[in-house]
């Protein structure tokens, strides 16, 4: 039987038709208006019309990238979207006919990761997507830790730096200030800006604003010393922040995911030797291994559409 799944993000909207085994069987893929909640919904719904077509699913789930309710009804916050305690469920749900759930992003992403990709083999995982921000999600013995309220497993909000970087959720010094594409790219343009890296200068043409992530890891790969220089740092802060969630969590495995981790082992291979000395109890058990996540881009659309099958069971 197949089922929807979406993937509201910052930049861009994924809805698929996804069958039981998590193949997808259609996508489409639409910009995110952001910083308007109306013309999202009216996107997201333009999106799923059109993938169904003569199909008839059984439900939809979506993944977004916020704060979602311990029900899977309410967006409570998105920073990067216009939602702020709205049933977006319901809303869908009216206009499709269709029953509906709701799962953070990088929840959902988890979700896949143990259903389908590199934790199925597993009982318990925890997934980071290190991507514009950085997301996390928990399952344990086979069940999704959502939390009190939902909100189990937002790694890029553990203090980390006192006084540190505004964060968009509010607060200051969040670790996805630090470790994630957006801190990547805002180090990379001071570096251009200041004129201490030929290779970036040239890659974005002189305009700092102009540069990408993918631009930092092309160098990396390059062996310019900059660009790796900025991946390893990357990569120690993220090793850093996983030991203190492996403390709490001690999962099977660590699963990366998000648009930062297609440097693979330029990112992986300083986040292993940070995470190792700084693990509670790394001379005296088996540290879980942090590898690459193995659903790709639609990770959390997979994820999001088999968390649906709840719906129907």
């Amino acid at each position: 039987m197949l089922n929807v799944g979406v993937d509201i993000g910052g930049t861009k909207t994924v809805v698929g038709l996804v069958a039981d085994d998590g193949t997808i069987v259609a996508s489409h893929k639409v910009a995110t208006p952001t910083h308007d909640g109306a013309l999202i919904v009216e996107a997201t719904v333009g999106a799923i019309e059109r993938v169904m077509g003569q199909e008839r699913p059984l439900a939809i789930g979506i993944g977004v990238a916020g704060l979602v309710d311990r029900s899977g009804a309410e967006v409570l916050f998105a920073p990067h979207l216009d939602f702020a305690n709205f049933p977006l469920a319901q809303v869908v749900q009216q206009r499709t006919g269709l029953d509906c759930v709701l799962e953070n992003d990088a929840t959902a992403t988890a979700w896949a990761e143990y259903r389908f990709g590199a934790g199925r083999d597993c009982r318990s995982i925890v997934a980071v997507t290190v991507g514009t921000g950085l997301g996390g999600g928990i399952i344990l013995n086979g069940e999704l830790i959502r939390g009190a309220n939902g909100t189990a497993g937002e790694i890029g909000h553990i203090p980390w730096v006192r006084d540190g970087l505004p964060c968009a959720c509010g607060s200051l010094g969040c670790l996805e200030q630090y470790v994630s594409g957006t801190s990547l790219t805002r180090k990379a343009r001071t570096l251009v800006d200041e004129q201490r890296s030929t290779y970036l200068h040239k890659a974005c043409e002189g305009d700092s604003q102009q540069l990408t992530g993918a631009m930092v890891t092309d160098g990396a790969r390059a062996g310019d010393a900059q660009c790796l220089g900025l991946l390893n740092e990357l990569g120690h802060e993220l090793g850093a922040g996983l030991s203190a969630m492996v403390a709490t969590v001690d999962p099977d495995i660590v699963v990366i995911g998000g648009g930062v981790s297609s440097a693979g082992e330029l990112l992986l291979q300083p986040a292993r030797e940070a995470f190792a000395a700084r693990v509670i109890g790394a001379h005296y058990r088996e540290l879980p291994p942090i590898v690459l996540a193995e659903c790709g881009e639609d990770a959390a659309m997979i994820g999001a559409a088999d968390l649906a099958r709840g719906l129907t069971r």
